[in-house]
């Protein structure tokens, strides 16, 4: 019976041996069969690479004949625009250079016409400065001249009359000083003030005369003053009446006031 049931599991084991081994075999003819596609397939591409590799050189080619050809006529082109462009700076060259000249002609015409007119109003403005100064007056403006003739006629007369009256109230003064010195004395002492003083007394702190008194006036009187009279001051330039001798018997004339009141003169 052990042997029995050991040829059976025997059995079962060969069929699930030989199961499993026909399941292994079909899928290693499968795989073959799917290895052998591959390897077509991989030819194919191989084929496909060889022919692009192919077409890529032809194309290769193409493309630098296409350059060179593209290069060749681009220079073609390029020669002809700087030909064109040649042509027409020339032509555009001859364009400027001939309105160049007609717009110098132009110029020199305008500029011959400016001189005319100019000239012409010259002429006008020396005819017309002419005639302003030729021009006749105007009767405001002799009426003006007249009134500042006027003005200035009757200034004149006020001005001779004050120098007269000041030439008077001179001569009174001087005839006044010459009796006050005779009748009281012939020698008066003057005195001048010192404006140093009182800086002097803020500088030094110490009281000084604020009145100075000429010094060595007794020799002055000695040594003579004014027209060589040692007891007379010293006249007015160019008075009449120190030209005279003075004589003490004869009295002096008195004064002959103005005839006529002072008047000013009030100009607008």
């Amino acid at each position: 019976m052990e042997l029995e049931r050991s040829i059976d599991i025997s059995r079962r084991q060969s069929k699930e041996h030989m199961s499993r081994i026909t399941d292994l075999q079909d899928e290693v003819r499968h795989r073959e069969h799917h290895i052998s596609d591959l390897d077509k397939e991989v030819q194919h591409l191989h084929e496909n690479i060889n022919a692009l590799t192919k077409e890529l050189e032809l194309k290769g080619k193409e493309i630098l004949r296409v350059r060179s050809e593209s290069n060749q006529q681009m220079r073609l082109h390029e020669q002809d625009l700087n030909k064109r462009l040649e042509k027409e700076l020339d032509v555009m060259t001859a364009d400027h250079l001939r309105e160049k000249n007609i717009m110098r002609a132009d110029f020199n015409k305008t500029n011959e016409l400016l001189k005319e007119i100019n000239a012409a109003l010259q002429v006008s403005l020396e005819e017309m400065e002419e005639k302003y100064l030729m021009r006749e007056s105007k009767p405001e403006d002799l009426q003006m001249i007249g009134e500042l003739k006027a003005m200035l006629t009757e200034r004149d007369q006020v001005i001779k009359k004050l120098l007269e009256d000041n030439k008077f109230y001179q001569l009174e003064l001087v005839n006044r000083e010459t009796n006050f010195n005779k009748v009281f004395n012939s020698s008066p002492t003057v005195g001048v003030i010192n404006p140093l003083t009182k800086q002097k007394k803020k500088n030094n702190k110490s009281p000084t005369n604020r009145f100075v008194s000429v010094p060595n006036l007794s020799a002055l009187e000695s040594g003579g003053v004014g027209n060589g009279h040692p007891n007379r001051l010293d006249p007015i330039p160019n008075s009449p009446v120190h030209d005279i001798e003075f004589n003490s018997s004869k009295p002096l004339p008195q004064p002959v006031p103005p005839k006529e009141p002072k008047t000013f003169l009030r100009c607008q």
